[in-house]
């Protein structure tokens, strides 16, 4: 499964593997960084690695983010 979500400076891919959830930021520069990477062990942990994703994902595509973090 994957999702993406643009923002003003690229975008957030969201996606799944064996190993679980992760979410990169690919920046209309060129750099791209692994925003979060969220474990999954079991099949019954991957809609709570896929929320916090989410979640991560729409923190970082708020404007304010990087003058908050």
């Amino acid at each position: 499964m994957k999702a993406h979500v643009h923002t003003a400076t690229g975008r957030a891919n969201i996606f799944q593997d064996e190993t679980g959830v992760h979410l990169r930021v690919l920046e209309t520069n060129g750099n791209v960084w692994e925003a979060g990477f969220f474990p999954t062990e079991k099949w019954d942990d991957l809609p709570q690695a896929w929320q916090a994703a989410l979640s991560l994902a729409r923190e970082i595509i708020s404007p304010d983010f990087g003058t908050r973090h």
